[in-house]
């Protein structure tokens, strides 16, 4: 949801009153002369109104971004499901709560199979709806490749509010994964070529050449005194 026309229209406003400025000081200094741009008490001046211009112009930014249910923050759910009757839980995430009020916003009305794919697109992308008119039930295909991230009680609870309370209603989950695979095949051939006639043109010989060595041998002799 978060590129959504609602969203992108909540940026372009916000883009179009200049509230987000990379800096407030700079601004502020580009309409007087030089000599008070560079003047160090005028630049203390310039840095406290800046930062708070800035500290403004992201309370603002933040302010816009709770007009509609789809940007909405947390303190800004809080008030749209006060508004379409939904008690507050925070412990769901930021997205299931969105949702929940989008979808609680669609069963205002009367109920057409628009209604009821209007409801569902605001938890999964993809929403099929078959009716069975002579049973008295419809059938709802819900489609992803995302998966499902979030528990779906909300949806189902939308759905039974909008839709006429004597027609049944039945899911299917579809969860679709893509994925690519590859495959690869190698092959090694090889042979042996021996031309005739045969010509020895490398003659090699090798040969045992045995060498003796001899130990050599000493004697002397030893005479103690004094003799016996």
């Amino acid at each position: 949801m978060s590129n959504s026309p609602a969203t992108n229209l909540v940026s372009s406003i916000i883009a179009n009153e200049g509230i987000l400025t990379n800096s407030s000081v700079e601004v502020l200094k580009s309409y007087v002369i030089e000599e008070i741009r560079n003047n160090y008490i005028f630049q203390e001046i310039f840095n406290v109104h800046g930062n708070i211009l800035d500290k403004l112009g992201g309370e603002l930014s933040d302010l816009f971004l709770q007009v509609l249910p789809q940007t909405a923050t947390e303190w800004g759910l809080d008030i749209w499901e006060k508004r379409v009757g939904i008690i507050t839980n925070t412990s769901k995430s930021v997205e299931e709560r969105r949702a929940k009020i989008l979808a609680k916003l669609n069963t205002r009305g009367t109920t057409t199979v628009e209604v009821i794919k209007q409801i569902c697109k605001s938890f999964v992308s993809n929403v099929e709806i078959v009716q069975h008119n002579s049973e008295y039930y419809f059938e709802i295909n819900l489609l992803t490749a995302t998966g499902f991230s979030y528990a779906l009680d909300s949806l189902y609870d939308a759905v039974e509010i909008a839709k006429p309370a004597h027609i049944g209603v039945k899911y299917k989950l579809n969860s679709l994964t893509q994925s690519q695979v590859y495959y690869s095949l190698a092959a090694m051939t090889g042979e042996n070529l021996t031309v005739y006639p045969w010509i020895a043109k490398d003659i090699e010989a090798s040969g045992k050449i045995e060498v003796a060595i001899s130990q050599a041998l000493g004697l002397e002799s030893i005479t103690i005194y004094p003799k016996a």
